[in-house]
């Protein structure tokens, strides 16, 4: 099994999400090796050798469960893909070239975090468990007031095609807990945002580009727009949670561009050349 790990991320992980960021990488890392130790351990159970412990102890959800043989025969010998489209500006586009990345490298599965977003390790295997072409994780939005990323499209008939659009959403905020959910489970289309999600790369056979974009709406909710449209079911695991990271507004103004020209001169001449008069106590020097 081929295994893709997208990252659309604006700049990178920073101090509160770049230890998960390397525990994460390890946690792959012993997956693959697991994978790839598999085949042997007929034999070593038989030599009296200890067998590997599971790849994540404390993970509290189905991903703690021991494989089963037929888990492991569709598992395979895993392989893994980083594919890092960070520092573009439009998080939907960076969405659409991790996935070109992905098809060309031929793919199985798709796995992607935003640099917010914090959840346990074995979230990958829970949310494989499902089986399902499209499978995000719980996750809220970390504006106020904070409610969940699950949405209900509505939907109206054309009078004249008799066509059905979609043209809106609405928030799900009694949603189903610690349960996979569907449209069934919201009574209409479901869309939800794309901090987690796996998807099973035949999705992206059966639906034509674009698959992510921004056209006023979010690259997500579009994308479930245009999945709904093409008949293509999506699903959340409501056991899966994830944490995101408030945003703290920064402001630019007079008064802290000339507290960063005197903190930091450097920068500025890196940026702009050697000849950029340094700052000191906010008055120029000569």
């Amino acid at each position: 099994m081929k295994l893709a790990i997208g990252l659309p991320w604006y700049a990178g992980p920073d101090d509160n999400t770049a230890p998960f960021y390397m525990d994460l990488m390890m946690y792959f890392g012993a997956l693959r090796e697991r994978s790839l130790w598999h085949p042997e351990a007929p034999s070593a159970k038989a030599e009296g050798l200890t067998w590997l412990p599971p790849v994540d102890e404390t993970f509290k959800g189905s991903a703690q469960e021991e494989f089963t043989e037929e888990e492991w025969k569709n598992l395979g010998r895993i392989e893994i893909m980083l594919i890092n489209r960070s520092r573009l500006s439009m998080v939907g586009k960076a969405r659409e070239m991790i996935v070109e990345d992905a098809q060309e490298w031929g793919a199985d599965w798709l796995l992607w975090w935003d640099a917010d977003m914090l959840f346990e390790v074995g979230a990958f295997l829970a949310l494989w468990r499902n089986q399902k072409p499209i499978c995000g994780a719980l996750a809220f939005t970390a504006r106020h007031p904070i409610h969940p990323v699950i949405y209900r499209m509505r939907t109206h008939e054309d009078p004249q095609t008799k066509i059905e659009i979609i043209d809106g959403s609405d928030v799900v905020f009694d949603y189903p807990r610690d349960k996979l959910i569907s449209n069934e489970d919201i009574g209409g289309e479901l869309a939800f945002g794309a901090g987690v999600v796996l998807y099973d790369m035949k999705v992206f056979r059966e639906l034509p580009q674009p698959w992510f974009n921004s056209t006023g709406c979010g690259e997500d909710w579009f994308f479930c727009h245009r999945c709904a449209k093409y008949n293509i079911p999506r699903f959340v695991d409501t056991r899966v949670k994830t944490s995101h990271k408030e945003h703290q507004p920064r402001w630019a103004n007079e008064q802290s561009y000339w507290l960063e020209r005197e903190a930091a001169p450097e920068s500025y001449k890196d940026v702009f050349g050697p000849g950029l008069a340094r700052v000191q106590k906010g008055q120029v020097l000569a």
